[in-house]
């Protein structure tokens, strides 16, 4: 049985690990926890897939799925999110994928997204 099947039988909230000892952590953008569902799209069209959105920031994003994701980093996705009654639809890249879900760097936004997602960390930050 790996970690996160001992953490999820365990029943505890976090899904995701901490960070490795030693890894450098790059992220420009502060990252809050959200509990959100979301919709992707590989733009091409080749891959659809659901899951949750366990963080968000204004940057990005990390998705984890129970789909097998081949997704070289730099795939254009479109996200659809729901979250505090809010529904995001962003144009995305992925950045990273691990065995459970990826992380995904946003785009260009347009203005409504764009103050819709700064609402959204506006709500996580005060909730933190």
């Amino acid at each position: 049985m790996d970690e996160f099947e001992d953490r999820e039988s365990e029943g505890q909230e976090e899904r995701r690990g901490v960070a490795v000892e030693g890894i450098v952590d790059r992220r420009e953008h502060t990252r809050y926890a959200v509990d959100a569902w979301a919709e992707v799209m590989v733009k091409d069209g080749t891959m659809l897939f659901r899951g949750r959105v366990l963080d968000v920031s204004s940057g990005g994003c990390y998705i984890e799925t129970e789909a097998r994701l081949r997704l070289a980093p730099g795939t254009p996705v479109e996200i659809v999110f729901r979250a505090h009654d809010r529904v995001l639809k962003c144009d995305a890249t992925s950045r990273m994928v691990r065995t459970r879900g990826a992380g995904f760097l946003f785009e260009a936004m347009t203005p409504k997204v764009r103050a819709g997602l700064e609402g959204l960390i506006a709500e996580l930050s005060r909730e933190a």
